[in-house]
């Protein structure tokens, strides 16, 4: 009988303190509403091709609830003339979702994203002209909110897709891309102005 009254001590005293552990866990930042535009350098490893490549990128992201936002990524290619094999174009546009994890100002979130990749490579004695390529881009990233307004951020994604070149095999776009940089972050208000509450000073 002793034996049980120390049981269900513990069990309470347990149960406790995991409520109360709760209600210390940090606040998340990111929540609904929450509107992100983001600027950054990436750079990218060709899986199946001996090159790699630069870009200059931005993204724009809003939650439409708590974890679930609608993403946009675009990556602007910046060639380098010396480097053979390297494609001439490579740029690329990206909108799908991205599923958030955050801890307080810290946030991990999961991206998948369909896009389409503008893809060009001079071929001797080719016609060749700039084409439009479907691709596909999951990731991960990592945020910190550093201030209401303001965020660090790095990610990492892999890239799929091909290049179709006329009588020649397919060019491998499957490419592993590392990027960071530094991003804005706004609540948008969706009250109506009458509605707003008048902030006092």
């Amino acid at each position: 009988m002793e034996n049980h009254k120390i049981s269900l001590i513990a069990l309470l005293l347990a149960t406790a303190l995991c409520a109360e552990g709760q209600n210390f866990r940090p606040r998340p930042f990111v929540k609904k509403r929450l509107m992100e535009m983001s600027l950054g350098f990436t750079g990218g490893i060709h899986i199946f091709e001996p090159v790699q490549s630069l870009y200059l990128n931005g993204a724009f992201a809003y939650c439409l609830e708590n974890q679930i936002a609608v993403r946009a990524d675009y990556f602007h290619f910046i060639p380098d003339p010396n480097f053979r094999g390297q494609l001439d174009q490579n740029s690329s546009v990206f909108a799908g979702a991205e599923f958030h994890f955050p801890y307080g100002r810290f946030d991990f979130s999961l991206l998948l994203q369909p896009g389409i990749a503008w893809c060009f490579l001079q071929v001797p004695a080719s016609l060749q002209k700039l084409r439009a390529e479907p691709v596909v881009r999951a990731g991960a990233e990592t945020t910190f909110y550093v201030l209401r307004n303001a965020h660090l951020f790095f990610n990492a994604s892999y890239l799929r897709g091909n290049y179709f070149l006329e009588d020649v095999r397919p060019y491998s776009l499957d490419e592993l891309r590392i990027c960071g940089g530094l991003g804005l972050n706004i609540f948008v208000n969706h009250t109506p102005v009458a509605q707003r509450k008048v902030v006092k000073f």
